[in-house]
């Protein structure tokens, strides 16, 4: 027999999206149950609210009131209010009364009795309708609209709190694959300006072929050095997990936390929070792809300012050279001037 009943009331951060005539707007998800199975629902698509700290508190005081007419406050035994989690939330923890159905039906000439069952006050039909009665409860005795607990983000089941505080690493994960994407494009750049800056060192000696033959073969050979050592670092920022460091065995978990960023939340003081589910085979799989995606942007990093350096070298000695075989091209020129001088007159 189960002694006592909980609710945890999450302060909702999220409402439905209406066009311009005022009308929700609805979109086919997937829907992850608790239960493991996955369906398509229609839900409203969602944006997120802010409140300020009036009304949170108000948000509370309600929801107090509406827990405790429902089940009776002298059946209360503790709530509390947690504002330094993943988002706020009251925990609420009473006795389950419920009348003794049996020993009032076999002693009719008696006074009722009840007794304590949390089996029999939340049954199935006391969490189907929960949600529904709190939202009238709230719009009734608040502004209609500004505490939308009917939004859509408890289908598929209540999550937890350990669920909600997870949210931020996959997040963070997300943030570094972005940069690390963002590092491999800036290499792709540095490697395209490096060669065009060759190109165009290239050019302005076309004509002095000991020059451009030297650079060519310079050029060559430290590509060749950089695609044996260098390269194949880049090669790692695949798609696929496993090349992020990934087992088979994570990818599922891992594959969860995509879901979970359909619904972030956000709480009061700003910052945004992305659930994880199964946390203990999930945060290592984490730490993992974190480490080779770090050890990879470093990599590229490096590569980066070797392909800068190595441009800025080549261009200086490539027109350094340049000069040399123009001046060289000036002087023989020179030589050549009085021959053809003193050719001219013996004619």
């Amino acid at each position: 027999m189960n002694l006592n009943g909980s609710w945890c009331v999450t302060l909702p951060t999220y409402a439905p999206m209406e066009d311009e005539k005022g009308n929700i707007i609805y979109e086919e998800k997937e829907v992850h149950h608790k239960d493991g199975t996955i369906t398509t629902e229609t839900v409203p698509r969602l944006k997120e609210i802010y409140y300020t700290d009036e009304q949170i508190k108000q948000f509370f005081e309600l929801s107090y009131k509406f827990l405790s007419e429902r089940y009776g406050e002298k059946n209360v035994i503790s709530a509390y209010v947690h504002m330094d989690e993943t988002t706020p939330h009251m925990h609420l923890l009473f006795i389950p009364i419920v009348d003794d159905k049996k020993w009032n039906e076999k002693h009719p000439d008696k006074e009722p009795r009840v007794k304590v069952c949390a089996k029999e006050l939340m049954n199935m039909t006391e969490m189907n309708v929960f949600h529904r009665v709190l939202q009238e409860y709230m719009d009734q005795h608040s502004q209609k609209g500004l505490f939308p607990v009917l939004n859509g983000t408890t289908i598929g089941g209540n999550r937890t709190i350990a669920e909600l505080k997870a949210k931020s690493a996959f997040e963070e994960a997300i943030d570094i694959a972005k940069h690390a994407e963002e590092i491999k494009e800036a290499a792709n750049r540095s490697v395209i300006d490096a060669n065009e800056q060759v190109q165009q060192v290239q050019n302005e000696i076309i004509n002095i072929q000991e020059a451009k033959l030297i650079a060519e073969e310079d050029t060559e050979k430290w590509l060749e050095e950089l695609e044996k050592k260098e390269l194949p670092a880049l090669k790692e920022l695949k798609d696929g997990l496993k090349d992020l460091g990934a087992d088979k065995n994570e990818y599922d978990s891992i594959i969860g936390f995509e879901k979970a960023l359909e619904h972030p939340v956000r709480s009061s003081n700003g910052k945004v929070y992305v659930e994880i589910p199964n946390t203990e085979k999930t945060l290592p799989a984490l730490k993992k792809v974190m480490k080779k995606l770090t050890s990879v942007i470093e990599k590229a990093k490096k590569i980066g300012r070797k392909i800068a350096g190595h441009a800025e070298q080549t261009r200086v000695s490539l027109r350094a050279k340049l000069a040399e075989a123009q001046e060289e091209a000036r002087r023989q020129n020179e030589e050549r001037t009085p021959v053809q001088k003193k050719k001219d007159i013996t004619r």
